[in-house]
């Protein structure tokens, strides 16, 4: 009995010490993560990523280290480094909505980036399946449902991107470019008189949008409503003369509705901005 009582004592008091060498250790890396944080914060990166490695030397499961460290790759714009620090403090916290957010953003970068088309689908792709898992986790973040539809609408997916745009919409009904992207979206639907409404709402929320105001110009030719689209045209290139998408368009509008010298002044105005028009 005696003996028993030693022996689980002895194994009490190892794990007692075990527990404390564990405690050090965690705090030891507390310490290294809060240490990158400020070097990251006064812009000493080389710095803050010496410091998040010792943090994640002395606790390999420390998500926060891994997702400090994403941060700072994608600040430096080296975003594969960035995406794998990310997919690693998702691993090691999968409830942890800012990775999966982030690590989504990340990969949205990459897409865009691309060599080929192989590679941007896959980025996409990727960038979906880890958007899906932050709505998850925080149904009510606008920006991730709204770049899940991005990227969906990039997918050529327009029903999903419609779906989450329109959660987006409840969720900030104030968001000018929520309307304008459900605007772009119904577009790519065929789907003119619904896009239009959806440009306009966004207007009433942010009148100062050159690209939107080409859109719904582009959209009212769509529909032969040649009068609104020159309006909607001229109204883009007051808000940037140097717009030359806009002036290449107004051209077509002018040209459609005979309007050859006035066609000729837009077209010569696009080819002036933009040589390669």
């Amino acid at each position: 009995m005696k003996r028993t009582w030693m022996l689980t004592a002895l194994v009490a008091a190892g794990g007692m010490l075990g527990g404390c060498f564990t405690e050090s250790r965690m705090a030891n890396a507390i310490d290294h993560y809060v240490a990158g944080e400020m070097a990251a914060d006064r812009g000493d990166y080389r710095a803050a990523l010496a410091e998040l490695a010792k943090a994640i030397e002395a606790d390999p499961k420390l998500s926060l280290a891994y997702a400090a460290m994403g941060d700072i790759h994608r600040k430096q714009g080296h975003y594969n480094h960035a995406a794998d620090a990310y997919v690693r403090a998702c691993h090691e916290n999968p409830y942890a909505f800012r990775s999966h957010y982030n690590l989504g953003v990340t990969y949205q970068a990459l897409s865009s980036m691309a060599r080929t088309a192989k590679a941007a689908s896959e980025y996409l792709r990727k960038a979906v399946q880890v958007y899906l898992r932050a709505v998850t986790i925080q149904a009510d973040d606008f920006d991730a449902n709204l770049n899940l539809s991005a990227c969906y609408y990039q997918e050529g997916k327009f029903d999903l991107a419609e779906q989450y745009c329109k959660i987006a919409i409840n969720l900030n009904p104030r968001h000018p470019y929520a309307y304008s992207n459900l605007g772009i979206i119904y577009d790519a639907q065929n789907r003119p008189y619904e896009s239009i409404r959806a440009y306009k709402n966004s207007l009433e929320l942010d009148t100062n949008q050159p690209k939107l105001l080409l859109n719904l110009g582009s959209t009212y030719m769509k529909l032969d409503r040649l009068r609104s689209a020159q309006e909607a045209m001229e109204l883009s290139i007051k808000q940037d003369p140097d717009f030359p998408d806009a002036w290449a368009q107004l051209g077509s509008c002018r040209f459609r509705q005979k309007d050859w010298p006035g066609a000729m002044e837009a077209y010569q105005k696009a080819v002036n901005l933009d040589p390669r028009s």
